[in-house]
């Protein structure tokens, strides 16, 4: 039977393991956090879980019917708090995947090593910002900081905040800052409509693969309208 290792246990890693199992290989999951889902689908510690962690998460019921069809194949093993630290070649090929497996700086971790026939490196998206005057300041977050301080600890970066940047991530960051009890103060988006324009009208049919994210554009409005952001 092949078998196969998965970095990072977020969407995309969930869904890389998930079609593994359905092509007949046995597969690992390895993700540093204590528990999966990833950047996108980030979780309050273990010992304060929220009753509605699905308000602040999309494709929530994606993600608990990836979990608990993983967590109980017997042919998918998950290991969370593993990170790797190494991977040797063999012969221009992977071949001895170190792993150690415990608290993060801990003494006594386990240490694996794994000998996958195939890897999949799913180690997620992070923050790629542009310098400008002030962006080293007390109070300036990344957008994805914010959020992740919003996701996995219910903080806010402050009670008033501007959000700044380009793309559609922004509105996302904005309504987890509004649910955290931030006043957030505007939206500032560097593209102009007309550069926002080009990108799309020239191909308009591709917006139809993207039809199912109307709902969630729907819900962003609702946000910037209930708690009046402009």
């Amino acid at each position: 039977m092949t078998n196969v290792l998965v970095i990072g246990a977020g969407p995309a890693g969930l869904a890389a393991a998930r079609f593994a199992r359905l092509q007949g290989a046995s597969v690992t999951i390895l993700d540093s956090s204590d528990e999966i889902g990833g950047q996108y689908w980030r979780h309050l510690p273990l010992s304060r879980p929220s009753e509605r962690e699905r308000l602040l998460h999309h494709g929530w019921a994606r993600f608990v019917q990836l979990r608990a069809e993983l967590e109980g194949d017997g042919g998918c093993r998950v290991l969370t708090n593993a990170q790797v630290w190494a991977i040797e070649l063999a012969d221009g090929k992977p071949g001895i995947v170190h792993v150690a497996v415990g608290e993060p700086d801990g003494v006594d971790r386990d240490q694996l090593e794994l000998r996958p026939d195939g890897i999949v490196l799913a180690t997620g998206a992070y923050d790629r910002t542009l310098p400008f005057p002030g962006w080293d300041l007390p109070g300036v977050f990344t957008a994805g900081a914010a959020q992740a301080l919003a996701k996995g600890e219910r903080v806010s970066v402050g009670q008033r905040v501007v959000v700044a940047g380009a793309g559609p991530f922004l509105l996302p960051v904005a309504a987890s800052l509004a649910q955290t009890g931030s006043t957030v103060l505007g939206v500032f988006e560097a593209s102009t409509p007309a550069r926002l324009a080009a990108g799309w009208l020239p191909k308009p049919w591709e917006l139809i693969r993207a039809a199912k994210k109307g709902g969630e554009l729907a819900g962003y409005i609702s946000n910037h309208v209930r708690n009046r952001i402009p």
